[in-house]
């Protein structure tokens, strides 16, 4: 395989890092411009442009190359967030067509849906009744005063038993509630705060460029949390993409370490943010969060 050309001068160094891990997964490929437009949804002209980089390539890009290299996406998405910050060139916009060349379109509008079929009229409203005449005679008395018995009262009754029992169970297992609360062990005050402090994220992270989340700060048995990552010793560096991330930023943020953005993503400004709390603490000063880090930060 050929070898690649050198990157132009202008390029920032995160921009670099991103061109240069595109060129390995294309290398990891085995396949040719050619052979990678017909897998992609972008043209040989397109793919020579981002790899050789003239071009900063489009999320939809990176994804897709990602894919066919068997590598991370999220890894991959979160290179080309930091890269596309710094970017001096042109930048790139929608998906071009596979085999075609020159500048890229813009995605074509979606074909409008057809037309709903019309909603069926609305069936003419039946001609009211004709009121019956009531008869005469002693059979229009209410059949409360001729000693008819009284049909509904019973169900009534019924309704109101079932009303009754039901709600004296409601206060019983209230009740029930409240003991176990106050009298078995590992319950009560101490219960709920460990309730509260596991509200912390379950779904697995999955970076998406723009995205950035909300932080509950708050104290759990004498250490500082943020609400998404429960960690005492991950190790995190450029570019890692994790809760533990943003668990990071979020403490870093509320220490008064400021980074920007809560986005999951370990760019420049994290380890900066990192770099400095280090400093503060009279810690090794590596940018990269450790077991020694993570104490000083969880204080």
């Amino acid at each position: 395989m050929a070898p690649w050309k050198a990157l132009p001068e202008h390029l920032d160094p995160q921009a670099g890092r991103l061109v240069d891990r595109l060129r390995r997964l294309k290398d990891a490929t085995g396949l040719s411009f050619t052979a990678l437009a017909t897998r992609t949804s972008y043209s040989r002209s397109s793919w020579e442009r981002y790899l050789n980089g003239r071009k900063l390539p489009p999320a939809e890009a990176v994804t897709e190359l990602a894919a066919l290299a068997g590598a991370d996406p999220d890894r991959m998405l979160a290179l080309h967030t930091l890269a596309a910050q710094t970017w001096t060139g042109p930048q790139t916009k929608g998906p071009a067509v596979p085999g075609t060349s020159g500048a890229e379109p813009e995605p074509a509008e979606p074909a409008g849906e057809p037309a709903s079929e019309p909603a069926p009229e609305a069936a003419p409203e039946a001609a009211p009744a004709p009121a019956q005449a009531e008869p005469d005679g002693p059979a229009s008395v209410p059949s409360v005063l001729i000693g008819k018995p009284d049909g509904p009262a019973k169900p009534a009754r019924a309704r109101r038993t079932v009303l009754a029992v039901g709600g004296a169970l409601v206060v019983v297992a209230a009740v029930l509630a409240v003991v176990v609360t106050l009298v078995l062990p590992g319950r009560g005050s101490a219960g709920t705060g460990e309730e509260e402090h596991r509200r912390t994220a379950a779904e697995e992270f999955a970076f998406k460029p723009d995205r950035t989340y909300d932080c509950d700060i708050h104290r759990f048995e004498g250490r500082l949390y943020a609400g998404h990552s429960d960690t005492q010793d991950a190790l995190l560096q450029q570019i890692s993409t994790t809760w533990g991330v943003v668990e990071a930023q979020c403490l870093l943020e509320h220490r008064g370490y400021r980074i920007g953005g809560i986005d999951g993503a370990y760019g420049p400004a994290t380890e900066r943010a990192v770099k400095r709390l280090q400093d503060a603490e009279g810690l090794v000063v590596d940018g990269i969060m450790g077991p020694h880090t993570w104490e000083a930060l969880r204080r």
